[in-house]
């Protein structure tokens, strides 16, 4: 192994030359990645007034998913067919005390059999795909780890949560942060990410889930009365643990319950499916 010594505040640490080549890639992308930040937020700063997002001619479409809030779309700009940083095809939104809040960028590139999504800003793989028709899209979307393997026509798309930190990544489609602020509460830095699902249950992802998880599973049939009442219970759960909070911040021990609620819940729906069922069930981003 070819091992290069570097002095470094006194200590001599070696590491091989490989990793130190590897570490000046990841440095490269992060600075990337960091131009690309400070871009989009000087190119979207006007449109935190959603006024003038309407204005400029972004119009809602779909409706307000649990992790993601609401898509405006500026249909011109899907089919420009170009990667723009300063023009973002999607606006993401919620509503906050009635009054929309910016949150994200979403960039969207129509892509034919064989071509890829732009390596920008932070590689091909943070990109996913939606091959479906507009209606299966808006009520079961299918995000990174649920592509149905189509390489024909597509539409690659790229979310970034450049106006609020998202637990698990800039780039990932879902911010489950979103939950969290919807009911006025901190979300954490890092990880409870099923803790955020669960507390969806309080601002409209059970109803959502009511109508999304038999859409996820046909043909397959599910008992409505079993999905009802398992949801129910989750909503339930989820209540227990914010009824009596003396301020924003939630415990590791109160994000625990609503973890293991979350997965209760789940545990009560899948029971009532035939296995084949479950792989259609993950096209779910709450799954």
């Amino acid at each position: 192994m070819n091992l290069l010594l570097a002095p470094i505040g006194g200590l001599v640490i070696a590491a091989s030359a490989g990793t130190i080549a590897g570490e000046g890639a990841a440095a490269t992308r992060d600075e990337g990645i960091r131009v690309f930040v400070e871009q989009a937020r000087a190119a979207t700063e006007k449109y935190r007034d959603r006024a003038a997002a309407i204005a400029d001619g972004y119009r809602l479409i779909g409706e307000d998913f649990p992790g993601m809030g609401e898509h405006w779309i500026h249909i011109g700009l899907v089919f420009d067919g170009k990667y723009d940083v300063a023009h973002p095809e999607f606006l993401t939104y919620v509503e906050l005390n009635g009054m929309p809040r910016l949150l994200g960028v979403a960039y969207a590139v129509p892509l034919l059999e064989g071509e890829e999504p732009p390596a920008a800003p932070a590689g091909r793989e943070a990109w996913h795909a939606h091959s479906r028709g507009v209606d299966d899209e808006t009520l079961v979307p299918r995000h990174h780890g649920a592509d149905d393997g189509s390489m024909g026509p597509r539409l690659a798309m790229l979310h970034a949560w450049v106006w609020l930190d998202n637990p698990q990544g800039m780039f990932a489609a879902d911010n489950w942060a979103i939950p969290f602020l919807r009911l006025g509460l901190t979300p954490p830095r890092a990880g409870a990410v099923d803790a955020g699902k669960a507390l969806s249950l309080l601002s409209g992802a059970d109803a959502y889930l009511a109508r999304a998880v038999p859409a996820a599973v046909a043909p397959v049939a599910i008992d409505a009365e079993t999905l009802r009442a398992a949801i129910a219970r989750g909503r339930e759960s989820a209540e227990s643990v914010t009824r009596g909070l003396s301020g924003p911040a939630l415990s590791d021990a109160e994000l625990a319950t609503l973890e293991a609620a979350w997965g209760e819940m789940w545990r009560a729906i899948e029971a009532t499916l035939p296995s084949d069922a479950d792989e259609r069930l993950r096209s779910l981003a709450l799954r």
